[in-house]
């Protein structure tokens, strides 16, 4: 087209009344105001003002605007009612259209033609105002932008990808439907499934074309469930505002289905409306019947029809893309079941359906999202990727929808955010196609890529742009990176939303994130959103959510030092979790159970409950290293060093390869414990700053507080003081008793080899109190030791000595003999008056462990004693000791050796 413009034989537009109609754009407008008209009511009207002043036959009007398929005449009829409502015509009132009975009808406005206009190309009408100077395209324009995205996918096949790295802007704006809900009028509820069926395919056939945008039926499904029994008894009126409200859609289809005869001889009849979203009105009617049996032909042809009403025409796809009419009941009832959230019963059906046609893509993958349900990822990537080998005979759309599936089951990220960001290019207008990229890049640790693609979604027009979904997403995002304010802001600003739209679903799960956010950051009335969330769940049968709420519930209580009830807790979830067969939710729940047993003392339970959740873990195909961590870390607590060992070396290559930064950091303090009970403090050290690095990568604040008093306390015993404070004022303690106690350990050591003594006991003191609530016997023996200690140099030696007895009885509780012997060490130490030697079968006991740090403390006990005793040995004792501790790198006790003054601490009274 040249610059210098082309004169276009139709006219610019139309003038009558305070309306201007724009033939080339297909656009009213009213007062500056564009009016909407769905395509069919908008061609009767171009075909009137055309030809205003003659009477229009309606054989004419029908061959016209319908060009000549075979529908009913109520469809012109609706139309012209369309048209007299938005043109403003009250009953009885002939101002723009009359009806000649028996004849058509007759435009009567007095119309102005403009077509003296020079033309160039613009690609759309922005405003009345603006026409004299914009230029129009020829009527070819749009058929090639069609063109273009057909050959778009082409390339989108061939992986070249050009067509969809083009700006959004030029992208293609559909209009966008929704099969709100089709009856079933039918005496039998044997064919109750047809209901999931036809509202599937009929979305399909109306979204085959590219040319419109049709709303999941999944959605549909799920905002009927939303609505609970408000959807049955509603208004027709009250139920188009209420999805208009939630979908924003221009058109709605509302219709019913009847099955009459024998099946599987039976008859099936539908009758579908087509309503404007805006007014309420029905614009068509749309009815076809045929065998049941022959069900794929009868929705085809629904959808020609349904395509035709809504000026978009084009045929689907003719590939064999639905099961075969012997699985189609299966999988209809699957479906259905999936969105009741019954994984059990979905998975039933389902593997029917697959039986009766194992090459179906579409089973295969509604099966892994079923087996996703239940917890078994291995047989869900299974699953998806059957489907993506099968997905050949599908649209090229629909193969790369199931291929980013499997990709992002299997976590192949990379692979996963391509197709869905290059799907969300060529449609940027749908929601579902952004919030998939949202969701791959949100698991993908992606949270600037997330953040991005959410704030694209939120300048969609309302409702698309304010949907829960998007703050539901970017919550998620925030809670993966720690940030549980955000979480908590976004959560309760989905939850807003989701509750103004009576999405209920939507609205308990970001209650239930919510609700988690305020627990982590120690807020009031947390419990309160989390009970709301799990009644809603209830009151929706969602037991997935029921029991994710259970264990929720059971954090909080098992926290708060509520064992208890914190064991019912898990117990109430893993009663849910197991009807559900959800053995990833089992697993966590059994993990729970282990945590609390522990706390219990019940060992062997507590190492069953994880030896089981870590197996069930594994035969869903899940990363089970939580649980292994756990394990280990029990393993240590009872003195089972090369089990411990062990289960870290099972753990820790699979954490690298999954990058999981806060297992890593974990695992890499668990191996520093290890190395500080060989006597390596130089290579503890090293291990818990890289722990802290990989924490501080996770942003994982309360393991970190632990690793940092883990650091700390392995710098002072290397006598690098300044160090240890600075540690220690990096830790963040929260509310966690094993926390809080951690911490004030290894600042009671700090105090103490600072030589102030009297803040390091009060110190330590706090430190067992938290330790003794934690049920953390072992911790809590070491803390009276140290107090111990701390007021053994202030002379308090009777204090000093019940305080270690009480050790003893503690730590007597596990069977780790290393919290044992160091309480009896010290009161070996505290007890003797003259005696300084040492009982055979104690030193026996403590050299058997070969624990460098433990003989040392030994050494110092026996100097101790002998200073205590006035013993003459006791100046050498303290220089040997001196020597040894300065020799493997424990340079806080060698120097406090080498100060000792000899003479005996007179006790105070």
């Amino acid at each position: 087209m040249s610059s210098q413009g082309t004169r276009v034989e139709r006219p610019v537009k139309y003038q009558f009344g305070e309306f201007e109609l724009f033939p080339n754009q297909g656009a009213l407008w009213r007062a500056g105001d564009r009016v909407p008209l769905m395509p069919k009511p908008l061609a009767t009207l171009l075909v009137l003002v055309d030809r205003a002043g003659e009477t229009v036959s309606k054989d004419e009007l029908l061959a016209e605007v319908w060009n000549g398929a075979a529908v009913e005449e109520n469809n012109l009829t609706q139309s012209v009612s369309m048209l007299r409502k938005v043109l403003g015509e009250k009953r009885g009132e002939n101002r723009f259209i009359t009806t000649e009975p028996g004849n058509g009808y007759r435009f009567v406005a007095a119309v102005t033609r403009i077509e003296d206009a020079v033309l160039s190309d613009p690609e759309d009408v922005s405003s009345p105002a603006s026409h004299e100077k914009q230029q129009y395209p020829r009527p070819g324009r749009r058929r090639w932008g069609l063109a273009l995205a057909l050959a778009g996918l082409l390339g989108l096949a061939a992986g070249a990808w050009l067509w969809t790295r083009r700006s959004t802007e030029n992208a293609i704006q559909r209009k966008s439907v929704a099969v709100l809900h089709i009856r079933d009028l039918s005496k039998a509820a044997s064919e109750a499934w047809l209901q999931t069926a036809l509202s599937e395919m009929l979305t399909s056939e109306l979204a085959a074309s590219g040319k419109l945008h049709a709303i999941p039926a999944e959605d549909v499904a799920r905002w009927r469930s939303d609505l609970g029994n408000k959807a049955e008894g509603a208004r027709r009126v009250d139920l188009l505002r209420l999805a208009h409200t939630s979908f924003g859609a221009d058109t709605f289809i509302l219709g019913s289905y009847v099955v009459t005869g024998a099946c599987p001889e039976c008859r099936l009849r539908i009758d579908l409306g087509l309503f404007d979203a805006g007014s309420g009105d029905q614009v068509a009617t749309v009815i076809d019947e045929g065998p049941a049996q022959d069900l794929l032909d009868l929705t085809t042809r629904l959808g020609a029809k349904l395509r035709a009403e809504l000026g978009v025409g084009g045929t689907s796809a003719n590939s064999p893309r639905w099961p075969a009419a012997s699985a189609m009941k299966e999988y209809a009832e699957g479906l259905r079941a999936l969105r009741l959230i019954d994984p059990m019963a979905a998975r039933d059906h389902l593997q029917a359906a697959v039986t009766a046609d194992p090459g179906n893509a579409l089973i295969r993958s509604a099966l892994a999202d079923a087996w996703t349900m239940l917890g078994y990822g291995s047989r869900a990537i299974e699953e998806n990727r059957r489907a993506y080998e099968l997905s050949s005979a599908l649209g090229r759309l629909d193969q790369l929808g199931i291929e980013a599936r499997y990709r992002a089951s299997a976590q192949q990220w990379d692979r996963a955010i391509e197709i869905y960001r290059n799907i969300f290019r060529l449609f940027p207008d749908s929601l579902e196609d952004g919030l998939n990229l949202a969701k791959a890049q949100s698991r993908a640790m992606k949270g600037a890529d997330t953040n991005s693609t959410l704030e694209t979604l939120r300048k969609l027009p309302k409702p698309e742009g304010n949907d829960p979904r998007i703050d539901l997403i970017a919550a998620q995002s925030a809670g993966t990176a720690n940030d549980f304010i955000k979480t908590r802001d976004l959560a309760r600003r989905a939850a807003n939303e989701a509750k103004a739209r009576g999405a209920r679903y939507l609205y308990a799960r970001s209650r239930l994130l919510e609700g988690g956010a305020m627990q982590t950051l120690v807020e009031p009335n947390f419990e309160a959103v989390q009970t709301d969330a799990r009644n809603v769940c209830e009151e929706l049968g969602d037991r997935q959510c029921v029991s994710q709420i259970w264990r929720i519930r059971g954090n909080v209580l098992y926290y708060s030092g509520h064992f208890a009830d914190a064991q019912q807790a898990y117990l109430n979830g893993l009663s849910v979790a197991r009807e559900l067969g959800d053995l990833a939710e089992q697993a966590n729940l059994l993990t729970g159970l282990a945590v609390v047993a522990e706390s219990n003392r019940k060992w062997q339970e507590s190492e069953k409950d994880l030896q089981e959740a870590i197996s069930l873990k594994k035969e869903a195909g899940y990363d089970p290293s939580g649980e292994q961590i756990q394990l280990a870390d029990l393993y240590l607590r009872l003195g089972r060093l090369s089990d411990s060992a062990a289960a870290i070396s099972d753990t820790e290559s699979e954490t690298r390869k999954t990058g999981a930064h806060e297992y890593l950091g974990e695992l890499l303090d668990l191996r520093a414990s290890l190395a500080r009970l060989a006597g390596r403090v130089d290579l503890a050290q090293q291990l818990d700053e890289k722990a802290i690095v990989e924490m501080k990568i996770s942003n994982a604040l309360q393991p970190l507080a632990l690793v940092l008093a883990a650091l700390s306390s392995v710098l002072t015993a290397r006598g690098d003081l300044q160090s240890a404070e600075k540690q220690l004022s990096a830790a963040n303690t929260g509310v966690s008793p094993k926390i809080q106690g951690t911490v004030e350990l290894a600042r009671a050591e700090l105090l103490f080899a600072k030589g102030q003594f009297q803040p390091a006991a009060e110190e330590a003191q706090r430190s067992a109190t938290d330790f003794n609530d934690a049920h953390e016997d072992e911790h809590s023996a070491m803390a009276l030791v140290t107090e111990a200690h701390a007021l053994e140099m202030t002379g308090r030696n009777s204090e000093a000595l019940a305080l270690c007895r009480e050790a003893e009885r503690r730590a007597a509780r596990l069977t780790n003999p290393v919290p044992v012997l160091r309480a009896q060490l010290a009161v070996w130490s505290l007890s003797g008056e003259t005696d300084s030697n040492m009982p055979a079968d104690l030193h026996t006991k403590v050299a058997s462990l070969k624990n460098p740090e433990l003989s040392l403390e030994e050494d110092f006990d026996r100097a101790m004693r002998a200073k205590r005793t006035g013993d003459h040995g006791a100046q050498q004792l303290f220089q040997n000791l001196a020597k040894r501790a300065a020799s493997q790198g424990y340079l806080t006790l060698s120097r406090r050796a080498a100060s000792m003054d000899p003479s005996p601490i007179a006790p105070k009274r």
